[in-house]
């Protein structure tokens, strides 16, 4: 990792309560760089508007609501729309929205021909072993075995000591099947990109990446999910989950990736990562770039920063996001960094009850 400027040209972050601003901040020196080093990142805006809070239940409300949950979404934001006008909190429009996918449902629903689930087969073999591909990321397994029809290990609590885990996963887009080589550098590619965080990890230099992805039959079933497996192959067995086995060290904003704890928000740049299960304010949901030449303002783009992490929670969490988060917000680019090239917003989840300490984000 390529070491972090010195403090004259580290870049400022405003805490997480400042106010956001269109304007860089009066009378800051313009950014200069060292003889012989690369060009410092550009500045970026305080986190997300705190002031007012976008209600939790407005969010869960157009999750369950998209997700055909009609009953849950109605009630969700009935009380949305009661803490919203009590509170002075955001998330008004969210819960007249999830109220209106809940009617579209019903209006679906009443006309829509029923039919049976599509059986999908057993993922388990006779001898016990479980097919990578029906597990989910965080799960932990021994006897890993890399068969000609795919991956296949016997799942394991990650309490107990284990070979390796499934460490993340992603969708590859909807095109024609590839083939199967293909397939796998794409598969390989995307989970290489997920993972990288945990060469961090203190059995870092002994992980190795493994990928399961789905056969033609799955492809055409319209199955676009790749599973990354890390196995370790040191000596012994890993005795914990990896997101607990992270080193303790500062990362650059810009380098932050989705699972990474933040002890405290660092407005100079360098954000102090220590392991999950010990306590810290934020937690990487997602990191993404925003599109766009002309700088949108603060206000659009903080619109449009909320509305991508609110998407993105939806996508990793469903219909049951975990109920010790309290809220997500967000890092995005003021107008000096924009007009600098920067298009990162990073999206972030606080604690409800204070400091969070387990990992929320599958990763």
């Amino acid at each position: 990792m390529t070491a972090p400027p010195p403090d004259d040209d580290k870049l400022a972050w405003a805490p997480p309560d400042a106010p956001a601003s269109d304007a860089p901040p009066p009378g800051a020196p313009a950014p200069t760089a060292l003889p012989g080093s690369p060009p410092p990142p550009p500045p970026f805006a305080p986190l997300g508007p705190v002031q007012r809070r976008t209600n939790r239940f407005a969010v869960f409300a157009l999750v369950t609501g998209l997700l055909g949950m009609i009953v849950l979404a109605v009630a969700f934001a009935v009380t949305a729309l009661v803490q919203t006008g009590r509170r002075g909190e955001k998330g008004k429009g969210l819960a007249v929205g999830a109220l209106a996918v809940s009617a579209a449902w019903v209006a679906a629903v009443s006309v829509a021909v029923t039919v049976g689930p599509l059986s999908t087969g057993s993922a388990a073999r006779e001898d016990g072993k479980v097919a990578v591909t029906a597990m989910r990321p965080g799960d932990c397994f021994s006897e890993f075995e890399e068969a000609p029809d795919g991956l296949f290990v016997r799942p394991l609590p990650c309490t107990t000591p284990h070979q390796g885990e499934v460490s993340a996963e992603g969708e590859l887009p909807d095109m024609p099947y590839p083939g199967r080589q293909d397939l796998g550098n794409r598969a390989w590619t995307l989970c290489r990109e997920r993972t990288e965080f945990l060469e961090r990890s203190r059995y870092g230099k002994d992980l190795q990446l493994h990928t399961a992805s789905p056969d033609e039959d799955a492809w055409k079933d319209g199955n676009r999910t790749v599973k990354c497996v890390m196995r370790y192959t040191g000596s012994g067995l890993l005795p914990a989950p990896l997101d607990q086995t992270m080193e303790t060290k500062s990362q650059y904003t810009t380098e932050l990736s989705p699972g990474d704890c933040v002890k405290e928000w660092d407005d100079n740049g360098d954000q102090p990562l220590i392991p999950c299960t010990k306590k810290h304010k934020y937690e990487v949901l997602a990191v993404y770039t925003v599109q766009g030449d002309k700088y949108p303002g603060a206000k659009q783009l903080e619109r449009r920063a909320l509305d991508g992490c609110v998407k993105r929670g939806v996508k990793v969490w469903g219909a049951k996001p975990p109920f010790d988060i309290a809220d997500v917000t967000f890092a995005l680019p003021d107008r000096g960094g924009w007009e600098a090239g920067s298009r990162l917003i990073f999206c972030l989840v606080t604690g409800r009850d204070g400091p969070l300490t387990r990992s929320v984000v599958p990763h």
